[in-house]
């Protein structure tokens, strides 16, 4: 290691540090033009002076023309002679809701003020936040980040890839989504097998309120969610539901007993039923994790929200976004009497690996 401070190096790390900064103050600009309609508003335009879109939208043209200078300096929009437009790619990722790849949703409200004292406290309490005390707009967060592909991959080919699922979802299965959030894969799920029961279980009280919403909206006659969690499965099998299809999407690593859950899961399933884990790519140690893209975010995720669940109990595991590798899974379905172990990925879901257990 280093010792002697390097004058090339210190500007690079003062320039880093304001990156960093440059992203927090950045991703707020980006949601107050979601919120405000901005970037809908100059894309039905195709293109617009500040006083146009002021016009149209109705806002003040001062504050309009900052917020289309700062959209241009970080690349979303293009700009000539005192006219913009969005990228190609902008309107792809902040306007078009129906593409893979929309994620305006992530860009949420800031981290408040609670939670970051909640943070410093767990650092020495070692006790975290459970996701639902976070509050209703991480929950809309949390849903938008994996939005956009579920409703594209997940059933023609996520769920595609698993042995004659398809066919058997076809004639009529019961599938859990066990920490469903605000429900968008249950009901992706639903919608594309009618014939299928969908449960959706969440032990957030935030997301049972998004998800209930979801069925107004929907009307969706077989899906059904729950408050609850792993310890729920045993109730579905005091009703005498047998489970034909367990979804679980990037959940395990939050879990603060991931080894019970596991064995939950295993004594939910039918006899041939399916398990299928949807978490992070992680590789194991720092190092060998270094190959991921935006690896900071990954970490940053863990200390506010997937660690700090799974470290929400006194002796939870504390997994963290990074910590559910291959082994680590496979050691836990090994203990828990699973019989078949898969691991396949997607071009995709570029960030999730998924894994497929059979008793």
């Amino acid at each position: 290691m280093r010792t002697e401070l390097d004058h090339d190096q210190l500007l690079l790390t003062v320039l880093n540090l304001f990156k960093a900064k440059e992203g927090e103050v950045i991703s707020q600009i980006i949601h107050i033009g979601n919120r405000l309609g901005l970037f809908v508003a100059l894309a039905q335009q195709g293109q617009a002076t500040s006083e146009g879109l002021a016009s149209v939208t109705g806002y003040h043209e001062r504050w309009v023309r900052e917020w289309l200078f700062a959209m241009s300096a970080q690349g979303l929009l293009q700009h000539e002679d005192g006219v913009f437009g969005l990228t190609p790619e902008a309107r792809f990722t902040l306007v078009d809701e129906d593409s893979p790849r929309y994620a305006a949703g992530v860009f949420g409200p800031p981290i408040t003020q609670y939670e970051i004292d909640r943070t410093v406290e767990a650092f020495t309490t070692g006790i975290g936040m459970t996701w639902g005390e976070h509050g209703a707009e991480t929950c809309h967060f949390q849903a938008a980040m994996g939005a956009g592909g579920q409703r594209h991959y997940l059933v023609p080919v996520i769920l595609d890839s698993i042995a004659g699922m398809s066919d058997r979802m076809r004639k009529g299965v019961t599938i859990v989504d066990i920490g469903c959030g605000a429900g968008v894969a249950a009901e992706v799920v639903a919608g594309a097998f009618p014939n299928s029961r969908v449960i959706g279980l969440d032990p957030s009280e935030h997301a049972m309120e998004a998800a209930t919403e979801r069925i107004r909206a929907t009307g969706l006659s077989n899906l059904e969610f729950r408050t609850g969690s792993f310890d729920s499965l045993d109730d579905l099998g005091g009703e005498g539901i047998t489970v034909d299809l367990l979804l679980t999407l990037d959940v395990i690593h939050d879990l603060p007993r991931p080894g019970a859950a596991v064995r939950s899961a295993r004594s939910c399933l039918a006899d041939d039923g399916v398990w299928l884990v949807a978490d992070i790519r992680a590789a194991g140690s720092l190092e060998d994790n270094r190959k991921m893209p935006m690896l900071p975010l990954m970490y940053g995720m863990s200390i506010l929200y997937c660690m700090s669940s799974a470290m929400s109990e006194a002796g939870g595991a504390g997994l963290g976004t990074m910590g559910l590798t291959p082994e680590v899974l496979r050691e836990m379905a090994d203990a828990a009497g699973f019989g078949s172990f898969e691991t396949r990925e997607f071009e995709a879901d570029m960030m999730n690996r998924y894994y497929e257990l059979r008793p």
